[in-house]
């Protein structure tokens, strides 16, 4: 029978009863097809895009500015999806790397599990707070001016609060590869520097310091001195006792790399006139330590200065291969000098 006369036959109540079945059909085959591609990734070849999620942000904005950037088919995917797994609260603040080939539920686990897009940041041992700065910049992570004032006020309880040292973060800035985050500030990146400081510099090494009669920034600044010096791993532990030896008779540090940091910038030799350059860190022209580390120093210099070679040198001459010649009196350190000018 024709579909008109059939329809003529239904009368008004079962025809109205047809169009809801009809419509709830439709609803339900729209709601499968829905659900089954909305979620799906934009495209494999879609580029990776940072988002910035800032704090207080709701999950329906962050969809909508999502699928405006085509990063996301449908905002209300996101939502509805977050609804199921009852996570439309739970998103974290931070910058993301999102891309149109991730599906919306994976877009939706890195907001909740707060998987910010993060930049690694290797420190080499001996760096200062200046060329750690200077590697921010070329990381595109912080200017080098935000970093120094950072590194300049950080409240570093080891430093006594009248030492006049350049940074309260140098020496302590431990040498380490990090994952930053984006939208770390400088100050969050030298409080996470010094944090990981603080669990290589144990308890134990704490209480060797306190054996040798050493605050832990005369630690740090001998094994900064230490770190400078040595080119070879075997004789930190002798370096070491050489200025542990200095130290005990009130002797000078004479130290050259002292001398290049209070001037700020590298020397090739160290001359008269820059022995006599006034600066608390001119080991030539202050007869102590410096107030502070000149660098930040690994480990094994670190080590070096806790536990130093049971020797009885006073000086050291470095040889071209990086080597060094160690003596107990000045008279040998001369003949060392004659003999390898």
């Amino acid at each position: 029978m024709p579909w008109p006369a059939i329809v003529r036959r239904m009368g008004p109540g079962k025809i109205l009863g047809l169009l809801v079945v009809l419509a709830l059909v439709a609803a339900i085959a729209w709601g499968a097809a829905f659900w089954s591609t909305a979620g799906d990734p934009v495209s494999p070849r879609a580029p990776r895009v940072l988002v910035r999620v800032k704090d207080g942000s709701s999950l329906a904005g962050v969809a909508q500015h999502l699928q405006k950037l085509g990063i996301i088919r449908s905002a209300l995917y996101l939502r509805l999806y977050a609804d199921v797994r009852h996570d439309a609260s739970d998103i974290q603040a931070g910058v993301y790397l999102l891309s149109g080939r991730q599906s919306s539920r994976q877009i939706l686990h890195a907001l909740v599990a707060g998987e910010v897009a993060e930049r690694k940041l290797t420190i080499p041992e001996g760096y200062t707070v200046s060329d750690i700065a200077f590697l921010l910049r070329d990381k595109g992570i912080a200017t080098v001016s935000a970093f120094v004032a950072a590194a300049k006020g950080f409240p570093n309880p080891f430093i006594p609060q009248s030492a006049k040292v350049r940074y309260r973060l140098e020496g302590y800035a431990f040498p380490s590869t990090y994952e930053i985050p984006y939208g770390t500030t400088p100050t969050q990146i030298a409080d996470l520097l010094f944090a990981q400081w603080e669990r290589e510099f144990t308890p134990a090494m704490r209480q060797q310091a306190a054996k040798e009669h050493l605050t832990v920034n005369q630690v740090m600044t001998l094994a900064s001195l230490v770190e400078r010096e040595a080119k070879l791993e075997r004789e930190r532990p002798l370096i070491a006792a050489v200025f542990l030896n200095r130290l005990r008779i009130g002797m000078p540090m004479q130290s050259d790399p002292t001398v290049a940091y209070a001037l700020g910038r590298p020397l090739d030799a160290v001359t008269i006139k820059d022995e006599h350059y006034p600066s608390p860190y001119n080991t030539y022209y202050a007869k102590a330590l410096p107030p502070g580390p000149i660098c930040n120093p690994g480990l094994p210099s670190i080590e070096a200065v806790l536990h130093p070679a049971k020797v009885g040198y006073l000086y050291f001459y470095g040889l071209p291969n990086g080597s060094h010649i160690f003596s107990y009196t000045y008279e040998q350190q001369l003949a060392a000098e004659q003999a390898h000018p």
